[in-house]
């Protein structure tokens, strides 16, 4: 991204209305985010475990910090929602979790864990990155269902995907419900 594109993002990410934009075209980005690794296959394997997990989002907190708050809770929205439709995956072949070169062994059965904590991590990270107020946890609960449904009826094909996703968006918010 060029220096100007850069400093209009974060400008935008300085009042609420471009705040709102901002988190809803990173979760529409990092949707796809995790297969990133595909372009890197030799090297990553698909389904590696630096691309499915939270590590993609806290980049973007690390590397953006003038939108850094609603283009990082959007991409752990993304991530959330991409690893909770990974779930339904059989846990042999691709549907494994695989560590990189020059390792390139799966984590066999306990890939689903791994996908599960890392999803409900990310849910969780997209709500606790926010301001307290109600208006900004409830615009992540809304843009989370739309992903939510979206990519698991329209990517996925599968309404349990979709009804998966929106669990772990859902239980993003709990902590909060739970704590106060």
């Amino acid at each position: 991204m060029t220096g100007a594109a850069l400093d209009l993002i974060g400008r935008l990410g300085e009042v609420p209305p471009g705040q709102a934009l901002v988190l809803a075209v990173a979760a529409a980005v990092f949707l796809p985010a995790p297969d990133l690794d595909l372009w890197a296959i030799r090297l990553l394997h698909h389904r590696s475990i630096l691309t499915h997990s939270v590590l993609l989002p806290f980049l973007v907190l690390w590397f953006l910090p003038g939108p850094g708050v609603a283009a990082a809770s959007g991409a752990f929205l993304g991530v959330a929602v991409h690893l909770s439709a990974d779930l339904l995956s059989p846990s042999h072949g691709f549907g494994r979790i695989w560590l990189p070169e020059p390792f390139q062994v799966s984590l066999g059965r306990w890939s689903a864990l791994w996908l599960m904590l890392n999803a409900l991590a990310a849910s969780w990270l997209a709500v606790a990155l926010l301001p307290v107020g109600h208006g900004e946890r409830l615009f992540v609960a809304g843009v989370g269902a739309v992903a939510a449904l979206g990519y698991g009826l329209r990517k996925e094909r599968s309404v349990l995907s979709a009804l998966v996703a929106l669990s772990v968006v859902t239980a993003g918010h709990a902590p909060g419900w739970w704590l106060g």
